[in-house]
């Protein structure tokens, strides 16, 4: 291995984002018979290498300064992972911790970047030293953490998820376990389809507090207690996840919110910051989490299509006015767009019911208007590719009318705008 040098604060040259997390100056015991977890494993390496780097064990001790743990779920439906500028500040704190020794013992905080789903866990040195070990307070300092800090960044949007399915309570749970706790930060969607909490099957109409209550008596939460949990990206999406409308996004929110408390957490916060648009790392495949009112297709091309309702786009009657919860929506689907392939028309058609009293023209002109409004806010929410937006009207060969009444529950399904991109 090549020598490090501490004096250049890069004790680490890998990425990923964290969390202050203040450990004391051991480890929790691991019960007898038990795995060794990743997350002791991945800290017991940096008395012997970081990224590399041949470090002795007294350069570098595990059991001191502070611990910023981040888990990272980076799937194909997510946009590029990212640390905001909260988690930044969580880092930068930590770099800057009384907790790592002021001479030689070489306690340093460190960060600790976990893939939920286990197939990578790596430790980043936060703390700069000198050579002989001491810690760096020169004019220098400042560029250097700056440094080490945007290691970790960089590792966090390197992050790709290699298994298909997103079990996030088993991943926060590997990365935490065996931890004397602090802080932790969850870089992810949030959108779970794998292991207890799976959102296929427990859907958006469920109790957040009854969801997370059978979670504890299956003894399927993670071990959070005196945590201080950031959520970081919940409800970005990219690929064929179709968007979340407001009350989607409020409900899943609400789920981690209670899986967080019940599992007996100091803290659990949320960061709103919206994760910037960038192409999905992960190429392997990951199921799709059904969405109310929202509907996507990749076709052979690899385009997408997402069928957006009315009712989730808040039309009403004859109204072409989104509501806030449509901006949001239209907001995070522009994202999506944006990371796609580059150059593609988006094309965005709207689509009428023909309920009684309506004309072929009056219904082609609403769907003119709403199509049109469609297409403005994704212009507005970024989408700076060209925009082909046209009203459809009613689709050939459906009609709302069965047996000479009409049908409100199929007058609904013709009521839509589809986006392809």
């Amino acid at each position: 291995m090549k020598p490090c040098n501490l004096g250049s604060g890069q004790e680490n040259s890998s990425t990923r984002t964290a969390s202050v997390l203040r450990i004391p100056h051991e480890v929790a015991p691991i019960d007898a018979g038990t795995r060794r977890p990743p997350a002791i494993a991945a800290l017991s390496l940096l008395a012997l290498s970081v990224a590399g780097c041949a470090l002795s064990a007294k350069a570098i001790n595990p059991a001191g300064g502070d611990r910023v743990v981040i888990v990272v779920s980076a799937t194909a439906n997510e946009p590029r992972p990212a640390v905001t500028e909260v988690a930044r500040k969580l880092l930068l704190d930590a770099a800057n911790s009384g907790n790592a020794s002021q001479q030689g013992s070489g306690n340093s905080s460190v960060a600790l970047v976990s893939a939920a789903d286990g197939a990578d866990s790596r430790p980043f040195v936060l703390t700069p030293r000198r050579p002989d070990g001491s810690l760096e307070h020169g004019l220098q300092r400042p560029s250097l953490i700056e440094r080490n800090v945007q290691a970790v960044a960089d590792a966090v949007a390197a992050t790709a998820a290699a298994r298909a399915g997103l079990d996030l309570l088993g991943g926060v749970d590997n990365a935490v376990r065996g931890v004397v706790p602090g802080r932790l930060i969850v870089v992810s969607s949030g959108l779970s389809t794998a292991g207890a909490f799976d959102l296929r099957q427990v859907g958006w109409d469920a109790d957040p507090a009854t969801v997370a209550a059978q979670l504890a008596a299956k003894n399927a939460l993670p071990h959070l207690e005196n945590w201080h949990v950031l959520f970081t990206g919940l409800g970005s999406v990219a690929g064929a996840q179709p968007p979340l409308p407001g009350p989607a996004h409020d409900k899943l929110l609400q789920y981690w919110q209670a899986i967080c408390t019940r599992a007996q957490a100091a803290g659990c916060d949320f960061d709103d910051k919206r994760v910037a648009a960038g192409p999905p790392r992960a190429t392997v495949a990951t199921p799709v989490v059904p969405v109310p009112g929202v509907t996507s297709v990749v076709g052979p091309a690899g385009r997408v299509s997402t069928t957006v309702s009315d009712s989730a786009l808040g039309f009403s009657g004859d109204s072409a006015v989104l509501s806030s919860g449509a901006v949001d929506l239209l907001r995070t689907l522009a994202g999506s767009i944006m990371a796609g392939p580059p150059g593609a028309v988006v094309i965005v058609r709207g689509y009428a019911a023909d309920p009684p009293g309506s004309t072929a023209a009056g219904r082609q002109a609403l769907a003119d208007l709403r199509a049109g409004v469609v297409a403005d806010a994704l212009r507005q929410a970024g989408v700076s590719r060209r925009v082909d937006a046209a009203g459809v009207g009613t689709q050939p060969g459906r009609t709302a009318m069965a047996g000479g009444r009409f049908d409100e529950t199929a007058a609904a399904a013709m009521r839509r705008v589809e986006i392809v991109y």
